[in-house]
């Protein structure tokens, strides 16, 4: 079987100008030759990795997350193997253990990242001009309020400011009001009196 794979057509086999690799996803070196070649041999072995769980493959065994552990159950499993398949198996755990404490490092760095949000330009173009809108605002109606003291203090409006007048109306209006008030009570006491003293 190894001759037709070799000589004739795999679909698995890249050749380059170092050498011949495979393709295929059980191959323990990633090497095209015939101790490595998972189709040619009856009896063949292999480590991989799925969703972060290492298992052993000739029977699809769950290895340990402790890496000495592992190592064992691959000597304890592959007992009667060939040297080649066991050392193998060993490389293969090894690499995988590698990447998988690297991407458990990788995930707990991105995790302490801090998380960058995203910003409308549009939106802050808008916010950026009607706060330049409000301070211009401000600017003016402090601009006045000093300009309306300067004339104030300059007696440019005379020599009493310009409400004192309206105020001494509104005094002189409240006072009438009271007066009269006082008035039309002393009147209403009087037509009282007057009703009381004919009723006796």
């Amino acid at each position: 079987y190894w001759q037709v794979i070799n000589q004739q057509f795999c679909s698995y086999k890249v050749k380059t100008p170092t050498g011949n690799f495979c393709r295929n996803e059980y191959n323990a070196t990633g090497l095209c030759n015939r101790q490595s070649c998972p189709l040619a041999n009856s009896r063949y072995a292999t480590v991989r990795e799925q969703n972060g769980v290492i298992y052993l493959f000739w029977e699809k065994i769950k290895l340990s997350k402790n890496y000495a552990q592992a190592l064992e159950q691959i000597d304890k499993e592959l007992i009667y193997w060939p040297n080649f398949s066991i050392h193998k198996c060993k490389q293969r755990l090894t690499e995988i253990t590698q990447y998988l404490i690297k991407m458990r490092k990788l995930k707990l760095k991105a995790d302490e990242r801090p998380k960058l949000v995203g910003i409308k330009k549009k939106v802050e173009r808008r916010e950026a001009r009607r706060e330049a809108k409000a301070e211009a605002a401000a600017r003016l109606d402090k601009a006045i309020e000093k300009e309306l003291l300067d004339r104030l203090k300059s007696h440019a409006y005379g020599d009493a400011p310009l409400n004192e007048e309206e105020e001494e109306d509104e005094e002189r209006e409240f006072v009438s009001d009271q007066s009269e008030d006082e008035e039309d009570m002393e009147d209403m006491f009087e037509k009282e009196y007057e009703h009381e003293t004919v009723a006796l």
